[in-house]
C-alpha cells in the first residue's frame, strides 16, 4: 500500500505519455480483473496503462495530455456506466475487503461520472482507513461535483498536503456558493489548518460585505504566523481601504511583501498614495517593486515600467513577463514601448520583449529590429525568439530573416 500512495501522484505523471490503449481495451481487461482479487502490482500496471481512463481528473494527467493535444473524447468513460459489465461489478468492488478492489472502485466512479455513488463515497472518506484508499475515495467524491462541502472540506483538513496539494485545486471547482458558506461555517474552528483552508477557499470566490469583514478581521486578530494567508485573500479580492489595517504589517518581514501586494490591488486612492510614497528612486525596495509588478492595476504596472526605464535594477531583482498577462495589453502598449526604448539593463530588455509577442504594428516591430542588433546576445536571443513566428511582412526580408536567425543562434552563447 505504500507503493500506492506514490502510484497516486508520481507515476500519472510518468505514465500518461505512454497511453495507447483505448476504452475497448480497458473492458476487456476489466472483465478479467473482476474474477479474481486485485493485488498491488496488477493495479500498478493499470495505472500505467490506463492513466487516461483511470485518472482523467487528475491535474497532472489534464496538463501533460492538454500539451499533448490529445482528445480526451476519445477516452471517456461515461458511458460504460450504463453498461452491464460496470453495473454487475461496481458494487462488489466497492464494498470488497481487498483495498485495491475498492481503489479501483473510486477511480472508475470518478471516470465514469456516477453519482449514484455520492453517499457511498461521503461514507467512505470517513471510514477508510488506509491513506491510498482515503485519497482516492476522496478524489473521487471531488470529481463528481458535489455539494457537500462541509464533509470534503473536513476531509481536506485531515488528509491534504498543503504544500503540494492536488485536491485543493478540484475542491475550488465545486459551487462557489457552496464553498463560501463552508468556510463561513469553518473559519472559527480550533485548527489551523481549518483556517488556513478556509480563508484561502474565500479568495477564490466573489466578495461581498461579509466576506470582507471575516477576512480583515483574520488579518487583524490572527498569529503573526497566518496572518499572511488572510492578507493574500485581501489582495485576491481586491479589498479596499487597506492602510490602517495594514500599515503595521509592512514593518514586519513576514507579512511585508503580500501587504504590499494587496495595498496594490486596492481601488482605494489612499491606499495607492501610500504605496507610492514608498517609492525611494535612489534606494529602491524590490518588495515594493514586486507589488507594483503583480498589480491588477494598471496605473501601478505604469509606474514599475518608468521605475525600470528609468533606473538601475536592483542587483538581485528579477521578474518574468509571462507572470504578468497585463503587460501584454493594449492599454499598456506605449508605455512599454517606451521602457524598451530606454531601459539599459539588459535582464530587463530579455524579458520585456517577450510582452510584444505577436505584435505587428509599425512601433513594436522597429524597436524589436532594433533590439536584434543589441549588443547583448541575450537581448537579441529573447527578440528572435518573440519574432520567430511573427506574420509582419516586414519581416520577410532576407535582412531581416537573417537577424532573426542570428539572434536564435546567439541563444547557443548567452552572455
Amino acid at each position: 500500500m505504500k507503493k500506492i500512495l506514490i502510484i497516486i501522484f508520481s507515476i500519472l505523471t510518468l505514465s500518461v505519455f505512454a497511453q495507447e490503449k483505448t476504452v475497448s481495451d480497458f473492458k476487456n481487461d476489466f472483465e478479467k480483473i473482476v474474477k479474481s482479487d486485485l493485488t498491488e502490482e496488477k493495479l500498478n500496471k493499470l495505472f500505467q496503462e490506463y492513466p487516461l481512463i483511470l485518472t482523467p481528473h487528475s491535474d497532472n494527467t489534464q496538463l501533460f495530455e492538454s500539451l499533448k493535444g490529445t482528445d480526451f473524447n476519445n477516452y471517456s468513460m461515461l458511458n460504460f456506466k450504463n453498461e452491464n459489465l460496470y453495473k454487475s461489478n461496481i458494487d462488489n468492488l466497492l464494498n470488497s475487503q481487498n483495498s485495491y478492489n475498492r481503489i479501483l472502485a473510486y477511480l472508475l466512479i470518478a471516470s465514469t461520472n456516477d453519482k449514484s455513488k455520492e453517499n457511498t463515497l461521503l461514507g467512505k472518506i470517513k471510514t477508510e482507513k488506509e491513506k491510498g484508499n482515503l485519497i482516492w475515495s476522496g478524489m473521487a467524491l471531488l470529481s463528481l461535483k458535489t455539494n457537500h462541502t462541509d464533509e470534503l472540506f473536513d476531509f481536506l483538513v485531515k488528509n491534504e498536503d498543503f504544500g503540494d496539494a492536488h485536491m485543493f485545486p478540484m475542491y475550488m471547482q465545486l459551487d462557489k456558493d457552496s464553498i463560501k458558506q463552508t468556510a463561513y461555517r469553518k473559519i472559527n474552528l480550533d485548527n489551523n489548518k481549518a483556517k488556513v483552508l478556509a480563508i484561502q477557499s474565500l479568495s477564490k470566490t466573489a466578495n461581498n460585505f461579509q466576506t470582507e469583514k471575516i477576512v480583515k478581521d483574520a488579518v487583524a486578530t490572527w498569529d503573526i504566523n497566518l496572518k499572511g494567508y488572510a492578507i493574500y485573500t485581501v489582495k485576491e479580492l481586491q479589498m479596499g481601504n487597506l492602510l490602517e489595517l495594514l500599515k503595521p504589517l509592512i514593518e514586519n518581514e513576514k507579512t511585508k511583501r503580500i501587504s504590499l501586494e494587496a495595498l496594490a490591488n486596492s481601488p482605494t486612492q489612499k491606499d495607492r498614495k501610500y504605496l507610492i510614497s514608498l517609492v525611494d528612486k535612489n534606494k529602491m525596495d524590490e518588495d515594493v517593486l514586486e507589488a507594483l509588478f503583480n498589480s491588477k492595476n494598471i496605473d501601478n504596472l505604469k509606474l514599475w515600467l518608468s521605475i525600470i526605464e528609468n533606473n538601475p535594477k536592483p542587483e538581485n531583482y528579477y521578474f518574468f513577463a509571462f507572470e504578468q498577462p497585463l503587460l501584454a495589453s493594449d492599454e499598456i502598449l506605449e508605455n512599454l514601448q517606451t521602457a524598451l526604448k530606454k531601459t539599459k539593463d539588459k535582464d530587463s530588455l530579455g524579458e520585456l520583449v517577450r510582452a510584444l509577442n505577436g505584435r505587428t504594428d509599425n512601433a513594436s516591430i522597429d524597436i524589436m529590429l532594433s533590439l536584434l542588433k543589441h549588443q547583448s546576445s541575450s537581448v537579441r536571443y529573447w527578440t528572435a525568439l518573440t519574432l520567430e513566428n511573427n506574420p509582419s511582412p516586414t519581416l520577410k526580408t532576407k535582412e531581416n530573416q537573417k537577424l532573426i536567425e542570428k539572434g536564435l543562434e546567439d541563444g547557443n552563447n548567452p552572455d
